[in-house]
C-alpha cells in the first residue's frame, strides 16, 4: 500500500461535486469569471491596507507551469485591481530537501501572511498542511490556504478544508494519455512507467495510467522507476529500462522533467524502433519535442488559468463573496499529439498562455535570497 492509499484518500472531482451538489453551481460561475476578462475592484477598495501573499512552489525544474503561474497570478491581480505583496519560496520538486520545504513554512508563517499558497505531493507537504489547516480551524487565526496542483478534495479534511484546491485534474489528464497511446501501440507491447516520487502526482498520473491501460490486455507493464521528478534520474532509469526490455513499445513519463530525460535517452540510444515517450503539462519544452516528433502526445494544461483562479478567489474574498468561491477550481486540458497542425498548437498556446505568454513584467514579488529559496 502506498502512502497515498494509506494517507491521501481524496475525493475525484465528480466524487466530490455529487456529494455537495450546491458546489456544481459555485464552480460553474467562477468558471465563467476566470475565464472572462477581469473586473477590477470598486475604486473605494484600493486604499485597503496591502493583503501579504506567501507561496510556497517547487519551480526550481523544467516544467514552466510554476513559473507561468506566478506571472499569470501577479498579471490577473494587477488588472483586478488588487493591492498585493507576494513572496515566492522556491525548492525543488517532490521530497528532495524536506527540511528545507519545512524551513520554508516556518518563515513564511512568521511573516503574517493573509493568504498562504502551497502545493501537495509529498508526505512532508501533507503533514504540514494538515497541522496547518488543523491550526486555523481551530483557532480561525492563520492564512487562507489555497492548495496548488491538486483538484482532489481530501476525505480525511472535511470541516478543514482549504480555502481553494486550484489546478488541473491529473487523472483525467492520464485517462486520456492512456486512451491515445494504447491506440499508438494497437493495445500491444511492453510498457515502462516512469514515476515521480513517492506521492500524489505519482498516484494520480502513474497509478491511474496503469488501471487505465488495464482494459487493453496486450499492453503489459515491464517495469516501473522512482525519478524523484530529476531529469538526469529520468533519463538513467530509461537507458536501463531499453537494456532489459529492448522490445518496449512505450515509456510514459509522470511529468515534464522525467519526459525531457526520457527522450534524451532514448535519442542517445539510437535505434530503430524507438519507443513512445509522452509528456505531462504541455509546457513551453513539451510543446517543442511535440513539434520535432520526439514526444508522441502530452496533455497541454490551459496554463495560466490555475493563477487567474488564484487572483480572482483572492479579489472575491476581499469583497466578502469568499463563501461563493468553490472548494476546487480545475482547468481546460487538450489532448496534443504530434499529428496536431502547428497552427492548431499555436491557438492553443495563446489561449493557455494568455498571460504568460509574453515577456514577464519587471516582478512585484519578492524573491528571498538562498537558503531559503534555494536561488
Amino acid at each position: 500500500m502506498s502512502w497515498a492509499d494509506d494517507l491521501m484518500q481524496y475525493w475525484d472531482i465528480g466524487s466530490y461535486l455529487g456529494r455537495y451538489p450546491d458546489q456544481q453551481s459555485l464552480l460553474h460561475d467562477f468558471t465563467a469569471r476566470v475565464r472572462s476578462a477581469p473586473r477590477p475592484l470598486p475604486a473605494d477598495m484600493s486604499d485597503r491596507p496591502v493583503v501579504r501573499v506567501a507561496l510556497l512552489y517547487p519551480d526550481l525544474q523544467a516544467s514552466d507551469y510554476w513559473q507561468r503561474n506566478l506571472t499569470a497570478f501577479e498579471r490577473r491581480a494587477r488588472a483586478l485591481g488588487l493591492n498585493l505583496s507576494i513572496t515566492v519560496y522556491s525548492s525543488q520538486p517532490g521530497g528532495i530537501d524536506p527540511m528545507l520545504q519545512a524551513e520554508q513554512l516556518r518563515v513564511a508563517l512568521a511573516g503574517q501572511p493573509d493568504y498562504l499558497v502551497y502545493t501537495l505531493d509529498t508526505p512532508i507537504h501533507h503533514r504540514l498542511a494538515e497541522r496547518l489547516l488543523a491550526m486555523s480551524s481551530a483557532d480561525r487565526a492563520g492564512p487562507k490556504i489555497i492548495l496548488q496542483n491538486i483538484t482532489t478534495p481530501l476525505r480525511a479534511w472535511d470541516g478543514m478544508q482549504p480555502f481553494l484546491y486550484v489546478g488541473f485534474d491529473h487523472i483525467e489528464g492520464s485517462r486520456m494519455l492512456a486512451r491515445h497511446l494504447a491506440g499508438m501501440t494497437s493495445g500491444q507491447g511492453e510498457v515502462v512507467v516512469l514515476y515521480a516520487g513517492d506521492g500524489y502526482i505519482s498516484e494520480v498520473r502513474g497509478d491511474t495510467f496503469i488501471r487505465e491501460i488495464a482494459a487493453f490486455p496486450g499492453l503489459r507493464v515491464r517495469a516501473t522507476y522512482l525519478t524523484h521528478l530529476q531529469m538526469d534520474v529520468a533519463r538513467r532509469a530509461t537507458e536501463d529500462a531499453l537494456k532489459r526490455y529492448p522490445n518496449a513499445v512505450l515509456i510514459y513519463a509522470c511529468a515534464t522533467d522525467i519526459a525531457l530525460g526520457a527522450v534524451a535517452a532514448v535519442a542517445n540510444a539510437g535505434r530503430g524502433d524507438t519507443p513512445l515517450v509522452n509528456g505531462w503539462g504541455g509546457g513551453a519544452e513539451e510543446l517543442h519535442l511535440i513539434g520535432t516528433g520526439a514526444l508522441a502526445a502530452t496533455i497541454m494544461r490551459m496554463n495560466d488559468d490555475a493563477g487567474v483562479a488564484m487572483a480572482e478567489a483572492i479579489a472575491m474574498d476581499l469583497q466578502g463573496e469568499g463563501h461563493r468561491v468553490p472548494q476546487l477550481f480545475s482547468g481546460d486540458m487538450v489532448l496534443v499529439t504530434r499529428d496536431m497542425e502547428a497552427a492548431t498548437i499555436d491557438h492553443l498556446k495563446q489561449r493557455a498562455f494568455r498571460y504568460s505568454g509574453a515577456p514577464a513584467d519587471a516582478p512585484s514579488r519578492q524573491i528571498l535570497p538562498a537558503p531559503l529559496t534555494g536561488r
